[in-house]
C-alpha cells in the first residue's frame, strides 16, 4: 500500500495519509492535487478512478444530488458544478448498503478484474507468440545458412581429397 509520495518541487516525501486529494507539502508549503484516489477509510491508494476500495471494499465515488456527476467519495465540492458534498451523505450511503450489497459489489468488481486479467494475459500470450515465431524464422535462417556453409565445406574438402589422390596417382606414375 502506497502512504508516501515525493513533493514534484522538492522530492521531500509526503505522507499521504494525513491528506486527502489536495496534498501540501511540509518542506516547501507547495500544493498540489494527488493523482488517483485515496480510500478514506484504509487509507489505501488507488492510481486508477474505480468504485469501491480494493483493500476494503468501502465505496470511493459518489453521486451529487445537484448535477449527478460522480466524484470521489472525499472530495469536498462536486468537480462539475462546485456544490459542497456532504460528509454525512457519504457515511448515510456507506452503510445503507447491506452485507449482500457489498458482496455483490465486490464479486462484480472480481469479475471485471479477472476479464481484465484475462485479456490482459490473451494480449501477452499473443505478443509471445509473435516473438516465437520471429526467432523461429531466424533460427531457421541461421540453420539454412549453416547448411550452405556446410554443403561448401564439404566439396571443398572432396575437391581437395580428388586433388590428393590425383596427385598421388600421378607421382605414383613417375616413379
Amino acid at each position: 500500500m502506497l502512504t508516501e509520495v515525493a513533493c514534484p518541487n522538492c522530492l521531500h516525501p509526503i505522507d499521504i495519509r494525513q491528506h486527502g486529494r489536495h496534498i501540501t507539502c511540509a518542506a516547501c508549503q507547495s500544493q498540489f492535487v494527488l493523482d488517483g484516489h485515496i480510500c478514506p477509510r484504509c487509507n489505501a491508494y488507488h492510481a486508477q478512478e474505480q468504485g469501491f476500495c480494493g483493500e476494503c471494499g468501502t465505496v470511493l465515488s459518489r453521486v451529487c444530488q445537484k448535477c449527478h456527476t460522480s466524484n470521489w467519495a472525499g472530495d469536498e465540492y462536486c468537480k462539475q458544478c462546485g456544490t459542497a458534498m456532504d460528509i454525512l451523505e457519504l457515511l448515510k450511503v456507506n452503510y445503507a448498503q447491506t452485507t449482500a450489497d457489498r458482496l455483490q459489489a465486490h464479486m462484480d468488481w472480481s469479475k471485471e478484474i479477472k476479464a481484465k486479467e484475462e485479456a490482459d494475459s490473451q494480449r501477452r500470450m499473443a505478443q509471445l507468440m509473435v516473438a516465437e515465431q520471429a526467432r523461429l524464422e531466424e533460427l531457421a535462417r541461421h540453420r539454412a545458412a549453416q547448411s550452405q556453409k556446410d554443403k561448401h565445406l564439404f566439396l571443398l574438402i572432396a575437391l581437395l581429397v580428388f586433388l590428393f589422390l590425383v596427385i598421388v596417382a600421378l607421382l605414383m606414375q613417375f616413379f
